[in-house]
């Protein structure tokens, strides 16, 4: 599966460590969201005030299906993550995300705010729409990869806008296993 005629991006690690994502005019191939996202890890109305809370109730409801992890060390790599540079990604997205030694596999979870919050996205917007990733320590490129797929996704206009229609859980999880089209190629 390919996302076309949008812009894709491809994930880089600096010299620092951190992830720099770059806009290319290719395709991208994607991994199917069906390996990493279940309807367990899927919220439609998270309540959460603050980033600190909304990565808090993340980390809770990540680990009540990974029985290998735990809520406190979810939150604090979640949190040593976000310190090295937001993870905002724009368009009121935000792609939380970090590496775990015990994590046996990579793993998602889709969170739409009942309220948008300040994520120090770099675009200044608040955001509505979380995707946690937690992968495994080891794996580097599939952790790239994975972000730069996801970036795409929410690059595309109506994709993020399918998301903000759901009104439930499992519409929520049904619209973000849809492969975005952009407007220009769905009419």
């Amino acid at each position: 599966m390919t996302l076309r005629g949008t812009r894709a991006f491809a994930a880089r690690v600096d010299a620092h460590g951190r992830c720099r994502l770059t806009v290319t005019e290719n395709e991208v191939t994607e991994r199917t969201l069906e390996t990493i996202l279940t309807p367990e890890r899927t919220c439609h109305n998270l309540a959460v005030s603050s980033k600190k809370k909304a990565l808090e109730e993340v980390a809770t409801r990540m680990v009540a299906t990974l029985p290998m992890l735990t809520t406190e060390q979810v939150f604090e790599n979640l949190v040593a993550r976000e310190k090295l540079g937001t993870t905002g990604i724009g368009h009121g997205v935000a792609i939380p995300h970090c590496r775990l030694p015990r994590c046996s596999g990579i793993v998602g979870g889709l969170f739409r705010l009942t309220d948008p919050i300040d994520f120090g996205a770099l675009d200044g917007e608040p955001v509505s729409i979380l995707f946690a990733l937690l992968v495994p320590t080891r794996e580097v490129d599939e952790h790239l990869d994975t972000l730069a797929t996801l970036a795409a996704r929410f690059e595309v206009p109506t994709y993020r806008e399918e998301l903000m229609e759901a009104d439930s859980d499992e519409a929520l999880y049904q619209a973000a296993l849809q492969v975005p089209v952009s407007r220009a190629e769905g009419q």
